[in-house]
């Protein structure tokens, strides 16, 4: 199946307005990262992955537009209906918890939802482990790959594709560390 290429314009257009400004920790202006991680899914469908192709690449597209900007639940269910919505607020970080509780329980979030959210997810998590820059500290290497790691082990089973892309991109970030001890 196709996506639909209106609901993914709209989507791209919502999200360079929520993200206007905003650099990646690569430095990298932070559009790109939503779309990496729409092109993943992409390459998942590709790959011969059958799934709504639809909701993953939109919940890949608008994944941080609740917590970067004043984008709503409402909005979005409004604008995209309401899987998209609820998908994307399951993969928005609850900032009234710890932060070392946050990510779990997005990731329990996600689990109760359609598996496209937990593509979007894998997808947002592989677009986001490019190659570490030489000056990042072990320990923030350590807590990227700590993350990857749960999230594949919790969501690793909505994409055989997406799971294994991400293990290469786990595997990068081990590598990192070992060449920094």
């Amino acid at each position: 199946m196709i996506p639909n290429t209106d609901y993914y314009h709209k989507a791209l257009r919502l999200a360079a307005w929520a993200h206007y400004g905003q650099v990646t920790k690569f430095g990298d202006p932070y559009l790109t990262h939503p779309v990496a991680a729409s092109y993943e899914v992409l390459a998942a469908q590709s790959a011969g992955e059958v799934f709504d192709v639809d909701l993953a690449t939109l919940c890949a597209i608008l994944h941080d537009v609740m917590e970067k900007s004043d984008v709503t639940v409402k909005s979005l269910k409004k604008d995209f209906g309401k899987k998209v919505a609820a998908g994307v607020e399951a993969m928005s970080k609850n900032p009234s918890l710890p932060k070392e509780e946050q990510l779990r329980d997005s990731l329990m979030r996600i689990l109760e939802q359609p598996k496209e959210v937990a593509m979007a997810k894998l997808a947002d998590r592989i677009s986001s482990m490019l190659p570490p820059p030489a000056e990042w500290p072990r320990k923030r290497l350590e807590t990227v790959t700590q993350n990857a790691v749960m999230i594949r082990q919790m969501l690793g089973g909505a994409s055989e594709y997406l799971a294994a892309r991400l293990d290469g991109r786990i595997a990068l970030y081990q590598k990192a560390l070992e060449t920094r001890r």
